[in-house]
């Protein structure tokens, strides 16, 4: 059976967000009839790659493929939109000169890419990990055999306090494991700071390209283009939108992780304050 390669179908998806980014913002020729019917063509193609892509996902699961996943749907959405691009019609063209259509398409890809990546997620997940409640259940069943090869050797009463016993340590386990911890606050708060300096060096390095390409675009005069330099004005103007909508991206990444150290340093001055039955209850 053939393999799927993630990173491929990932350009695959792209493909057709970079038309969704052209459409936004969309020049005058952009939105003509033939560059409509181009795109429409282009978006079918990578569709159809995509959904060569699912089918073979789909024959890895060991069952029935999961109801909750459902990227046929938004490949569905996507595949109207084409047909409306391929259609002859002056309220198409002007859908695109209002970004309208482009705003739509970039939704519906964003919907499929969140379905390709819950497929391949569930697929990943196909091993369960062994985590702490793993463990905890590991510990009460060693206790609970510790336990009951006393019993045999004491009465009703005992066995019921035996079983009153292995509740209590069960549970206190459960809480020990599970108890707000300062230090774990404060290697995730790391691991942010780590995030934020590594997106600022992304994102200068972003703003430097972006520069380039405005002064790249000013150069044309739009209004005695030829056709060699509207086809080099495109696609500048695909770099110079894909360039911003990372930029965006960014630095709401990073303005996002901000707001969480802020959340978490309370956390941390929190845990500080509490005795330590109180982290074990949680209070």
């Amino acid at each position: 059976m053939p393999e799927v390669d993630p990173q491929e179908t990932e350009k695959t998806i792209k493909a057709i967000q970079d038309i969704a980014i052209i459409l936004t913002g969309a020049a005058e020729f952009v939105c003509e009839g033939r560059m409509l019917k181009r795109f429409s063509k282009n978006i079918e193609e990578n569709l159809e790659k995509i959904e060569n892509d699912i089918a073979l996902l789909k024959k890895k699961f060991p069952g029935k493929f999961p109801k909750t996943l459902k990227p046929d749907t938004s490949i569905s959405k996507i595949r109207d939109l084409a047909i409306t691009l391929d259609g002859n019609n002056a309220d198409i063209e002007a859908k695109c000169r209002s970004e309208e259509l482009g705003n739509e398409l970039i939704l519906r890809v964003k919907e499929l890419n969140s379905v390709i990546k819950d497929i391949l997620d569930t697929l990943k997940g196909k091993i369960s990990r062994y985590t702490i409640f793993d463990r905890i259940a590991g510990y009460g069943e060693k206790i609970k055999s510790f336990l009951l090869a006393f019993s045999p050797l004491v009465s009703n009463t005992g066995r019921i306090v035996l079983a009153a016993l292995l509740v209590i340590i069960c549970s206190f386990f459960y809480l020990f494991f599970t108890m707000e911890s300062e230090d774990i606050v404060l290697k995730s708060i790391k691991n942010d700071l780590s995030y934020i300096e590594k997106q600022n060096e992304i994102l200068a390095k972003q703003r430097k390209e972006y520069n380039e390409i405005r002064e790249k675009m000013k150069s044309f005069n739009q209004a005695e283009m030829s056709r060699e330099e509207k086809i080099e004005w495109l696609n500048l103007s695909l770099e110079e939108r894909k360039s911003r909508v990372n930029m965006e991206q960014i630095m709401l990444a990073i303005e996002t992780r901000k707001k969480k150290i802020g959340e978490k340093n309370k956390k941390v001055e929190e845990i500080r304050k509490k005795s330590f039955f109180k982290k074990l209850l949680k209070r």
